[in-house]
């Protein structure tokens, strides 16, 4: 009896998994130059603080909240990369990025980790 009970459970998670996978669209290069580039995001990190990132036309970046820094942005085959003058001791790092129905945009760090998810734009 507990096999046919395990077998429903674990077909239960991985369809909810493959719903909750399909809530989300991918987002590449065009998209992030058509809807981000050029505007300042209100953004929520994985703490739960709220942030404001400057995300401008001219390549450069600015956050400030729960994290406060400058740097460079630059487009990238699977979403963008940027380059802080404190964060990461000035390291490069790339992000990917989906966008939810409801419509906020989550960046995922290269491991997968979610980086921020912008929730709106000032």
């Amino acid at each position: 009896m507990r096999r046919p009970l395990v077998a429903w459970t674990m077909t239960f998670v991985l369809m909810a998994a493959g719903v909750a996978a399909q809530d989300a669209v991918p987002v590449g290069p065009d998209e992030v130059k058509r809807e981000l580039v050029g505007k300042t995001w209100r953004v929520e990190l994985p703490d739960g603080q709220a942030a404001v990132e400057a995300f401008r036309a001219d390549g450069t970046v600015e956050i400030n909240g729960g994290l406060n820094d400058v740097g460079t942005w630059r487009l990238w085959e699977k979403g963008y990369c940027t380059q802080w003058r404190r964060m990461r001791n000035g390291a490069e790092r790339c992000f990917t990025l989906d966008r939810t129905k409801d419509g906020h945009y989550r960046i995922y760090k290269p491991d997968g980790e979610i980086s921020m998810t912008i929730l709106g734009f000032e």
